[in-house]
């Protein structure tokens, strides 16, 4: 895939409207599914070399770790959505995995 043009600034006004923003994510979600579907074992067993931005050094880790990490990370993220979204007053469907609907 290639990068996104706008950074992480710009992000918010990358989709106007609520519908966009809703379409893009569930073709977003699919990417991801297709490409993780694709992923051969010996590929994620081998090492990524790269220089980290956050750390300001070069760091090797494993792929699977790094996939893990991206995985975990938007979970982190959709948190703080939530956090955000219920302190602004907000009050969400329970989202409890054993109290979803069947």
């Amino acid at each position: 895939m290639p990068r996104p043009a706008a950074g992480i600034p710009e992000s918010v006004s990358l989709y106007p409207d609520w519908k966009a923003l809703k379409d893009e994510r569930a073709r977003f979600d699919g990417a991801m599914i297709d490409w993780a579907d694709a992923l051969d074992p010996s590929w994620l067993a081998a090492d990524h070399t790269y220089y980290s931005g956050a750390i300001k050094r070069e760091l090797t880790k494993p792929h699977w770790v790094l996939v893990t990490h991206m995985f975990n990370h938007q979970t982190h993220h959709r948190g703080q959505v939530h956090c955000m979204l219920t302190q602004a007053g907000g009050r969400p469907s329970d989202t409890d995995l054993p109290f979803m609907p069947e």
